[in-house]
Parts: C-alpha cells; structure tokens; sequence
C-alpha cells in the first residue's frame, strides 16, 4: 500500500509530535526545578493574593490569614501533578510515534499498531482520573489555606456552600481510543489476508 499523501501526512505529524514531546518534557523538568524551588524557600514566598470566582477576581489584603504551610502544600501537589502529567503525555507521543512510523513508510496497519494504541487510551484514563482526583484534593487545600469566612462579609451571607465536580469526558476519550486499537487490529487481519492472498 503506497499512499504518498498518508506517507507525507505521517511525516509531518511525527515531526510536530517530536517537538511536542520535547516541550512537554522541558516543561515537565521545569515543574520539578519550581517544586524544589517551593520546598526550600517555603514560606519566604511571597506573592500578591488574589482569588477568582468566574468573572470576578478578588485581590486580598493582608489581613487575611493566608495558611502558608496549606499554600505550599497546593502549589506542590499542582506542579507535581503537572509534572507527572506533561511525563505521562510524553510518553503517549512517543508511542503515537511509533504507531506513525510504520505509516511513515505506507504501511498503517502493522502488528503494534493497536497495542500501542490501547496503551494510549490507558494513559488518558489515568491522566484523566489523576487530574480529577487531584484537582478535587487541591481544592480541599485551597479551602484550608485560604479560608472563605475571612474573605466574605459574614453578616450578609447566610452559609457557604461547596460544591466539587468531577468531569467524566477523559472515560469517553479513552473508550474512544480503545474502539480505534479494535479497529486497527481488525484493519491488521484485513491487510494479512490481503497480502497472503496475493
């Protein structure tokens, strides 16, 4: 099968996936130089306090309380989660390049193709259940270092309420994955019978 439009298609997008995977790998090692940075200097950061509520951003006064231990506890959990993120996703570069270099050579339906394919939607499972697990744990951080009581007037409000959701599209993205690996074996089995044929 020679398919000089697949061939340069595959081309180009391996290119652009090995300049992703490099970026994502910087900014992965940079997530763990700041998270480093954070733990040494700890509660000599100082940075102005601000907090957005959709199309509003509050700027705080130093009056508030701000729980720097809980502070530095958010900003490590964040960059480490971004750091083992932009890992993991370099990770699924490097075997969407490997799925495109058999196509590379017009050959799309070699034998790892769907394997490689099925660990991809593994790794956008977890990354998605990470980053929602997380994502509600910082929260929980945030409410501790940065009290709600002390930032609103109390007198005309008559209680907070917390609501954490968790978005579900990472389950669809990786049974989405998961049926193209199926179709991609069925593809494989297509092309064996094809070239036993001739």
């Amino acid at each position: 099968m020679d398919n000089k439009k697949m061939i340069k298609s595959a081309k180009n997008l391996d290119t652009i996936a090995k300049v992703g995977g490099i970026c994502f790998r910087v900014v992965g090692i940079a997530c763990i130089i700041l998270t480093l940075v954070i733990l040494a200097l700890g509660s000599k950061i100082n940075a102005t306090h601000s907090i957005s509520l959709d199309f509003i951003k509050m700027y705080l006064t130093d009056q508030v309380n701000i729980n720097t231990g809980y502070m530095q506890i958010y900003l490590t959990v964040g960059l480490l989660v971004v750091s083992i993120l932009c890992f993991m996703i370099d990770f699924g570069i490097k075997l969407i390049r490997r799925i495109l270099a058999p196509m590379k050579e017009g050959r799309p339906f070699e034998a790892d193709v769907p394997t490689n394919l099925k660990k991809i939607a593994w790794i956008v499972l977890a990354g998605g259940a990470v980053t929602q697990v997380v994502g509600i744990i910082e929260r929980i951080v945030l409410m501790k270092a940065c009290p709600a009581e002390q930032i609103v007037n109390m007198d005309v409000i008559s209680k907070l309420e917390y609501t954490f959701t968790i978005d579900f599209t990472f389950v669809l993205a990786f049974c989405i994955v998961m049926f193209l690996s199926y179709i991609f074996s069925y593809g494989q089995i297509l092309q064996k019978e094809s070239d036993e044929t001739l």
